[in-house]
């Protein structure tokens, strides 16, 4: 029952984070079209711009950590793989575990808190300081979101990544 569940959790988190992904190589297409849009307007048009600039900052602090659990599920992070020359063979898929486990603990940690600020920000109506001034709860939230992502991304990789290692999970081993 809780390994079933627990697959399912995983093929879930697999497609969340997915879909993810590829929601923010949506983010940083329409990003790049405000850039464009910005661009035309202020310096050929010659027209005042106001918000494009902070809309952009949303998107790609958006783009950035709303992919990242994406980025986790492919392994696609910057690793310690020079241990991996150091080390004995058995002790790598060790490395990697222990590596999970200090993302998702640093995930987590940076999830909670920012979701803190998030909740803060909406509570006492924080804005930036421009003219435009739109919510800080905005990207707060989606910092937020992407490392709570991260976090559940890497849980499913360290129970997969201890399964195999004692023995009791599917599929070849470490990586």
């Amino acid at each position: 029952m809780v390994t079933r569940l627990w697959r399912v959790f995983g093929q879930a988190m697999g497609v969340v984070s997915t879909v993810s992904g590829y929601f923010t190589g949506g983010l940083i297409v329409v990003s790049a079209g405000l850039i464009t849009y910005e661009v035309i307007w202020r310096y050929y048009l010659v027209r005042p711009h106001t918000w494009s600039m902070e809309a952009n900052i949303f998107l790609l602090i958006g783009a950035t950590f709303l992919a990242s659990s994406f980025t986790q599920l492919k392994r696609g992070h910057v690793g310690t793989e020079v241990l991996d020359l150091l080390l004995p063979k058995s002790w790598i898929p060790w490395r990697v575990v222990l590596g999970d486990i200090l993302s998702c603990a640093v995930c987590g940690f940076i999830g909670a808190s920012v979701s803190l600020y998030a909740v803060q920000a909406w509570n006492e109506g924080w804005t930036t300081d421009s003219l435009w001034a739109p919510p800080l709860w905005i990207p707060y939230t989606l910092i937020a979101v992407g490392m709570w992502l991260t976090a559940l991304q890497g849980l499913v990789q360290i129970v997969e990544q201890l399964g195999r290692l004692l023995g009791k999970g599917h599929g070849e081993g470490a990586r």
